[in-house]
């Protein structure tokens, strides 16, 4: 079957992260991976057999490659074509992008641990940002180390960034044992309590709302001129 998908073209660095998981996506969807597949070479007992199988992966191969330079370059803005202009296959744009984009390997394994461990509570996606940092870091260690950090990890990073008014639920998650902890329940039950708590408008509001109208006593008018500042009598 096939799907249309939308991806915002490669501009930078800025959208790097973004477009990289979405494109590595597209080309596992048309079962074309760039750098990971190679072609196939021909056996040193040359029969005519061999030949045509050679031939025919040899096709199949050049077919691929220049779907996954499709889906590439197709995406990019203008100025990262001229960057790839002299590859000649999809690993080697591939591989240009890489080393354009990001840094090497141990520089950029310490950048995703040093954002990961340092994300604080500022914005109203804590959580799947701290998610999808775990996420990179992940990537990042189980290509470098063959090794992965634990849920546990990313739940222990979430509670401490959690503001005052989570302090009854923190004691309450505690006491959940560790077995029965998931980035899910945790997930699920934080955003109930979002729900119940009272937002800023709503208590702004309530206090506008009972708040004593003060009235302003209307100034006296002469009664035969009709002329406020003075009465009949003076």
């Amino acid at each position: 079957m096939e799907i249309k998908v939308h991806i915002e073209k490669l501009v930078g660095a800025a959208n790097w992260s973004k477009w990289k998981q979405q494109i590595e996506l597209l080309l596992r969807h048309h079962d074309v991976v760039c750098g990971d597949r190679k072609c196939r070479s021909l056996p040193a007992e040359v029969s005519a057999e061999a030949i045509a199988a050679y031939e025919k992966a040899q096709k199949a191969f050049v077919k691929d490659d220049s779907l996954a330079q499709l889906i590439l370059v197709g995406n990019m803005d203008e100025i990262n074509p001229e960057l790839t202009s002299v590859c000649n296959t999809a690993k080697s744009v591939w591989g240009k992008l890489l080393s354009v984009y990001e840094q090497s390997s141990g520089q950029r394994l310490e950048r995703l641990i040093e954002k990961f461990f340092r994300s604080e509570k500022e914005l109203e996606d804590d959580i799947a940002k701290l998610q999808r940092n775990l996420s990179e870091l992940n990537d990042e260690l189980r290509r470098v180390a063959k090794t992965t950090l634990p849920d546990l990890l990313l739940m222990n990073r979430i509670m401490p960034t959690l503001p005052s008014k989570y302090f009854e639920f923190k004691s309450v998650w505690e006491s959940v044992p560790i077995e029965e902890r998931s980035v899910n329940i945790l997930t699920e039950r934080l955003r109930l309590i979002e729900m119940r708590l009272p937002s800023k408008s709503t208590d702004s509001t309530a206090l506008v709302g009972t708040r004593k109208k003060v009235f302003t006593k209307p100034e006296r008018k002469c009664y035969v001129c009709r002329k406020p500042g003075h009465l009949a009598k003076d």
